[in-house]
């Protein structure tokens, strides 16, 4: 079993010393990716840490995350497997029909190729989504790395999404991140021209590392519906200068499961960030002589939490603000326009 959960007996010995009395009661994953059977291509699984998966469905997330949290109520803010080669129609309609809005609330993947202004009005406005997901491998330019932000979110679509309150899921572009000036001009001008949209860099902005994040949130704070997920960022200095600079309420917990539940780190070298993984990964450095034991993402991700948190001596309400409360406010925000408009 490729999952670093609780059922490993030292994931529980880390849970029960590290994690038992810091952990809140109630817990939103704001980050899960979730994709059912046939979403994947045959050749092309999802690699979890290197761990190859054709499926992730809310079955499989439910048991996990009781699992990984023992004795707390989680919840979850679903969206699929952003791949282009993937089937995201039949990732979308699975989610839209399987999550409840109560403890599964679902995110539409976005494809500003494929998807009309129509078919977001349709589907934000039937309830099915509180969300889009948008991914920048979607554009379909030759090079990635010179997507913009406009590119991936074009007017029409976003002039609904603020008319609707609904939320952005944002995975930023280009190869330096957060740290960009054009993504940085146009996160602003985003927030600025659609400012009843909740837009949320996931990441933290991408920034693994903390050179890629030092002096490049303070363009953004004054913007109140920019909002910052912790998924997959297993470093304390990166949180700890995210708590200190930015608004409490706008910081959001989400880990990128299924990869979280990989066994694996992420590590900063040089100014730079990779990750390590005990089985080759395409975005990692690999333990290939068995050296080391390893826990999951998500619990090197809470390590880097807690020591944040402890080192600014923040307080129990800080941990229930970004654990669940901050989270469930977006949804319950997008849920009562929806309510009202259906």
């Amino acid at each position: 079993m490729w999952k670093e959960t609780t059922k490993h007996e030292r994931n529980l010995k880390i849970f029960r010393e590290e994690f038992e009395g810091f952990l809140p009661e109630r817990i939103l994953d704001f980050h899960v990716h979730v994709f059912n059977e046939g979403v994947t291509a045959p050749d092309k699984p999802v690699s979890a840490g290197g761990n190859p998966i054709a499926k992730y469905d809310l079955n499989d997330l439910s048991r996990d995350l009781l699992e990984v949290y023992p004795g707390r109520e989680s919840m979850a803010v679903c969206f699929g497997f952003p791949e282009p080669s993937y089937d995201e129609h039949r990732n979308n309609d699975y989610l839209a029909g399987a999550c409840d809005n109560r403890r599964f609330f679902a995110f539409r993947l976005f494809n500003p190729n494929v998807d009309t202004a129509a078919d977001i009005e349709s589907d934000l406005g039937s309830g099915r989504f509180l969300g889009l997901k948008p991914y920048p491998d979607y554009v379909g330019k030759a090079d990635v790395h010179s997507v913009e932000i406009r590119d991936m979110l074009p007017d029409p679509v976003m002039e609904i999404v603020n008319r609707r309150s609904s939320i952005i899921m944002l995975h930023i572009p280009r190869k330096d991140r957060l740290a960009d000036p054009l993504n940085q001009r146009q996160i602003r001008q985003l927030a600025q021209s659609y400012p009843r949209a909740k837009i949320i860099l996931a990441h933290i902005g991408r920034a693994y590392f903390l050179k890629n994040i030092v002096g490049n949130l303070e363009s953004l704070i004054d913007l109140d519906n920019v909002h910052y997920d912790l998924a997959m960022v297993n470093h304390w200095e990166v949180m700890e200068y995210l708590f200190r600079t930015v608004p409490a309420e706008r910081i959001l917990y989400g880990t990128d499961i299924p990869i979280g539940l990989a066994p694996g780190k992420s590590v900063e070298i040089n100014d730079q960030y990779t990750y390590v993984t005990p089985v080759p990964w395409h975005l990692s450095i690999s333990d290939d002589h068995g050296k080391l034991v390893f826990t999951s993402f998500l619990y090197e991700e809470l390590r880097a939490n807690k020591r944040a948190v402890s080192r600014l001596s923040l307080s129990s309400s800080f941990l229930r603000a970004i654990f669940y409360e901050n989270g469930m406010r977006l949804l319950a925000s997008a849920k009562r326009k929806m309510e009202g408009e259906i």
